[in-house]
């Protein structure tokens, strides 16, 4: 790997190319005058660098290495472009293709690591050379101290551009790259990298604390071989070990006593402030109780971003004395620098504290060179800690989505009580926040105080044992007066009780507490608290992660209330609605003496009722006769006997059936339902339809037809949806035909009527799917889908018994002309049943004028009633004639239809074109009248 002595650094041209330089090198001249430039640079330095220079020496650095997250421009700043009109151009092309830029410095840095490896065999070649040790030397500036060979060492043939890489997993431990260059697995301080080609293995890296090195080490600064090691093998976050060992490398290449570093955190108010502080002689952190003066001079460099040289502390004005506690802990000379991120951002700063001179107790100050030399080791060591970061991160976010799973998972469980539920889910959190107690306050509208119940649970090494307790809490208590200030401002709130705040009354070391949202953000509906951070060290406190924790928590905790709230509301609408059909049941029963009456009576014949003519009329019948007449048509179909239908349960279905069909609606009432069965069952007597449906389909054909308009309340689906009533919300689409059905199953399941209850699982099943299909296809809108295929099956004569899709449809389309058979009635039936369903249809336009304030469809709205003709065979043209026409293509029993449908059109155009004879009669002699008037 390069490795160039930092002092040579200012010796390479700022505008040089990569290769050039490296050429430049090569030669002893060139070296020679580095060393004098490099010395002059030294006289004329300054305490504090200015950005530009901190550039031009991450610029000039033969040592270059790019992270992946410098942009384009950056990289070609590292590889030393040079700075003008070409490089603007080189710059703007590799911005517009980042890709390509981004694919071409990946391939770089794999050849630069594999040229490393080959480097490194060429130097255990060059040790066999002979060569004198004082020829070496002779090779160095008087200044440099003897820490191993400069650059020149290195033969030329060896610093061709690397055109290898090193796998990052053959670099993830170090103590692995110990064992691999034969060393027994010590720390860090003592490795060395295997394949640096610059130095031999024992001078590579800082030697361990116990076998100090001479003054003047390492001095690589980018290029040091042990923060390149520590980058290619970091996918974990740094521990503390490393972290001090990185400090303990970076105090010897100073000279200082010691080093010391802190990472910048944001604040909740976002102002950007200092972390914990690590040190370099021990392997813990510190709080800045300790070390304020260490804050003081931290903080300054945070704010300004630039480094900080001061020769003796103790005579800076900006920083006071005052803070220094005891005598030994007054610093003397003070080097600080910022650790900046990819986006040139500040994310800590190290301090390197009282520069010693070897072999003497004397102090020093830390020249311009010990600053470059800290600075530069500072890239890497920002690419290392932001990657550290990133790893953390990375980490926390994998255990956060882990436990949000856990806690879906808890919240999604069916409890008992809500105790149970905060049970589980704090027990749960407890172990991952490393909390002692966790307290949950709920409180409700019935409260008349902050809270109305307290879930309290404590964490055991083993388990957590639980104390719950309603309405039992000290008031007086302080974790309750947190819970209430929490509960007042609705903001998190963590605080921390130093060891003299701590008393008998109230062991609270730490403590984090949330508010509990519900569906609206400002509303409150109770309070999560976790108390004393474990273990109970002065360090150990809830963290922001524990804070994003509990927010969580809180999150799920509100989620589970108001899901318990919800079930408990839930359980009581069920309750509800079994009572209601409870009473339901009851008055949709028959009287038993009106049960006792039909099952007693003598049931006449179908012709008696004239049941098998499509020519029907109930107009003369009373309410006993139809429901005899509905019980006839069962028998006469043999229904009871093929399907074990007991009579008396039959006649009280019969009976329940004419009583949920409401009195007060003109035309969709039970005398509709008694001509809608009667026609199906005229056609189920037809000889095509009778030898091919089987029992099961005409048992649900007439169920439906009898059923098919149950509960119905006089208005259309249109209605329904426009008044959003609560059929519309429960159904949607076809609202009335999903009532009507759920009513006919509630008839059906109720006690005494359950005439199904002979069959077989399938064959119910199979029943009740057909009952709902036929229901539905009542349904004008579904009519109007699934008239085409029938039309086209009719018209081609292909319509298949054997297939299911064909028998189905055929099906439907029987429901819609029993539906609208009152078109084939005989003339006065018909004009008879057209007047009543006008009326009942005027009635919904003017309910839709006056409470809706809507206009009306043209037919319903009462101004149009002399149009009734005109609507009429509308409504047989495109409706009613080309159903029943294909109806009879199929089953030519089913032309009587047909031929009343054709009868009742000419019928009503007569009165269209007689209504419109008499409107031009009318408004002839209005208009002559007005002549009359005018003369």
């Amino acid at each position: 790997m390069p490795c160039l002595h930092t002092e040579s650094l200012p010796s390479l041209p700022a505008e040089g190319r990569y290769g050039v330089t490296s050429a430049r090198r090569g030669s002893q001249g060139s070296r020679s005058k580095s060393a004098k430039k490099g010395t002059n640079g030294e006289k004329g330095s300054c305490v504090e660098r200015n950005d530009s220079e901190k550039e031009q020496s991450i610029i000039t650095s033969a040592g270059w290495f790019f992270s992946p997250l410098w942009t384009p421009g950056a990289k070609t700043q590292r590889l030393g472009f040079r700075m003008g009109k070409d490089s603007e151009k080189v710059k703007a092309w590799l911005d517009d293709h980042s890709d390509s830029a981004r694919s071409y410095f990946s391939r770089s840095s794999r050849h630069w690591m594999h040229g490393c490896v080959e480097r490194a065999r060429a130097a255990q070649t060059l040790k066999t050379e002979p060569r004198s040790k004082m020829t070496i030397l002779g090779r160095r500036r008087v200044s440099h101290p003897p820490c191993g060979p400069s650059r020149g060492h290195v033969h030329p043939a060896t610093m061709e551009r690397p055109h290898s890489c090193l796998s990052v997993h053959q670099t993830d431990d170090p103590v692995c790259l110990d064992r691999v260059g034969g060393r027994s697995p010590r720390s860090l301080q003592s490795t060395y990298f295997s394949f640096s080609p610059c130095v031999s293995r024992s001078k590579c890296l800082p030697h361990s604390l116990s076998s100090p090195r001479p003054a003047g080490q390492c001095k690589r600064g980018e290029s040091c071989n042990f923060m390149m090691r520590l980058f290619g093998g970091l996918i974990r976050p740094l521990q503390n070990k490393i972290i001090c060992q990185i400090l303990q490398h970076l105090s010897e290449i100073t000279q200082a006593q010691r080093c010391c570093l802190s990472m910048t955190t944001v604040a909740k108010t976002g102002v950007k402030c200092l972390g914990s502080l690590f040190q370099s002689d021990e392997e813990s952190v510190y709080g800045y109780t300790q070390a304020e003066w260490d804050k003081c001079i931290m903080g300054y460099v945070v704010s300004t971003g630039r480094p900080l040289n001061i020769s003796d502390a103790r005579e800076d004005p900006r920083f006071q004395i005052e803070l220094y506690e005891r005598e030994e802990d007054r610093p003397q000379s003070i080097l600080s620098v910022p650790i900046l991120n990819h986006k040139k951002e500040v994310i800590g700063v190290v301090m390197a504290v009282n520069k010693s001179r070897p072999g003497t107790c004397v102090g020093s100050f830390f020249s311009e060179q010990d600053e470059k030399v800290l600075s530069s080791h500072m890239v890497l060591f920002g690419l290392i800690l932001e990657n550290s970061q990133l790893c953390e991160s990375s980490e926390q976010e994998r255990k956060r989505n882990q436990v949000l799973l856990e806690l879906a998972q808890l919240v999604s469980n069916d409890y008992p009580s809500v105790d149970d539920m905060l049970i589980k889910l704090a027990a749960f959190i407890l172990p991952v926040t490393k909390a002692q107690f966790c307290t949950v306050f709920i409180s409700d509208d019935s409260s008349t105080g902050p809270f109305s119940k307290m879930v309290h649970i404590e964490h055991k090494e083993s388990n957590c044992s639980d104390k719950c307790s309603a309405r039992d809490y000290d008031s007086s208590d302080i974790s309750y007066m947190y819970a209430v200030h929490v509960r007042n401002s609705m903001k998190t709130l963590n605080i921390i009780n130093r060891p003299a705040q701590i008393s008998k009354v109230s062991q609270i070391r730490s403590l984090i507490c949330t508010p509990l949202r519900g569906k609206q953000r400002d509303n409150v509906i109770g309070v999560c608290q976790l108390v004393n951070k474990m273990p109970f060290t002065e360090t150990e406190v809830f963290s922001r992660a524990d804070e994003h924790f509990l927010e969580d928590f809180a999150v799920y905790c509100a989620l589970g209330l108001q899901k318990f709230n919800a079930q408990q509301r839930a359980d009581k609408t069920r309750a509800k609605l079994a009572v209601t059909k409870e009473v339901l049941s009851y008055q949709i029963s028959a009287l038993q003496e009106e049960i006792d009456a039909l099952e007693e009576a003598v049931i006449p014949s179908a012709d008696v009722f004239s049941l098998l003519d499509f020519g029907f009329s109930d107009f003369d019948m009373s309410q006993t006769a139809m429901t005899q007449a509905v019980v006839r048509m069962f028998l006469d179909l043999n229904l009871p006997q093929e399907f074990n239908i007991d009579y008396k349960t039959l006649c009280q279905w019969v009976l329940s059936i004419q009583k949920c069909y409401r009195s007060n609606v003109v035309y969709h009432n039970w005398s509709h339902a008694l001509r809608t069965a009667q026609c199906m069952f005229a056609m189920l007597q037809t000889k095509e339809l009778k030898s091919n449906f089987s029992s099961l389909e005409v048992l649900a054909l007439m169920i439906a037809s009898l059923c098919h308009d149950l509960d119905h309340r006089g208005v259309n689906n249109s209605f329904i949806e426009r008044s959003n009533q609560p059929l519309a919300q429960l159904y949607g689409h076809s609202s009335l035909e999903h009532h009507h059905y759920d009513m006919c199953l509630l008839i059906l399941n109720n006690p005494g009527s359950q005439i199904l209850s002979s069959l077989s699982l399938n064959e119910y099943r199979a029943c009740v799917q057909m009952i709902e299909k036929n229901i539905l296809a009542t349904d004008l809108a579904i009519y109007i889908e699934k008239r085409t295929n029938f039309f086209k099956l009719a018209q081609s004569n292909s319509c298949l018994w054997t297939e299911e899709g064909h028998r189905e449809l055929l099906r439907s389309m029987l429901m819609t002309a029993s539906d609208i058979c009152a078109i084939t009635k005989p003339w006065p039936v018909q004009k008879r049943i057209a007047e009543l369903v006008a009326t009942e249809f005027f009635a919904q336009g003017d309910r839709e004028k006056y409470e809706l304030n809507i206009q009306p469809m043209h037919v319903m709205d009462r101004e149009n009633s002399t149009r009734l003709p005109h609507m009429q065979v509308d409504y047989i043209d495109g409706i009613c004639s080309p159903l029943f026409e294909a109806l009879a293509s199929i089953c030519e029993s089913c032309s009587p239809l047909k031929e009343g449908c054709r009868r009742n059109r000419k019928h009503w155009q007569q009165l269209a074109d007689g209504g419109e004879e008499e409107e031009r009669i009318k408004i002839k002699g209005k208009t002559d009248g007005e002549r009359e008037e005018a003369s």
